[in-house]
């Protein structure tokens, strides 16, 4: 097990240091404290969420499902991918309308020499 990067050895070696270094008074108090701690992040936790759903009432939110809600057609690539798509198609027509979208010339082929006028 690895908890911020402390291994669970040295998790037990940090522990045992503190409970000598703090003593049992000490340990009693941190304790004490530990727990208002926890108590205090529950409590805002709870108040933060009761905020939320007030305020997703008052903007109307509240019977809105997300459960449907597919993000993967949101990814940024095929975004941009269609963007470049339909940004070369209106390029392609502006410069050529009328007629059929131009295909780039591939060049001289190995072993094809160009013709020559006369």
């Amino acid at each position: 097990m690895n908890l911020f990067g402390v291994s669970s050895v040295e998790l037990v070696i940090l522990l045992v240091v503190v409970v000598l270094t703090i003593g049992p008074k000490g340990l009693a108090q941190a304790l004490r404290g530990f727990r208002q701690a926890v108590g205090f992040v529950r409590s805002w936790s709870a108040r933060l969420r009761e905020e939320a759903q007030r305020e997703s009432v008052d903007v109307g939110l509240d019977g809105l499902d997300l459960s449907r809600l597919d993000l993967r057609q949101y990814d940024p690539r095929e975004i941009v991918r269609q963007a470049v798509r339909e940004e070369m198609e209106a390029w392609t027509a502006q410069s050529a309308p009328g007629s059929a979208p131009a295909t780039p010339d591939p060049g001289p082929r190995s072993g094809h020499k160009p013709q020559t006028a006369p």
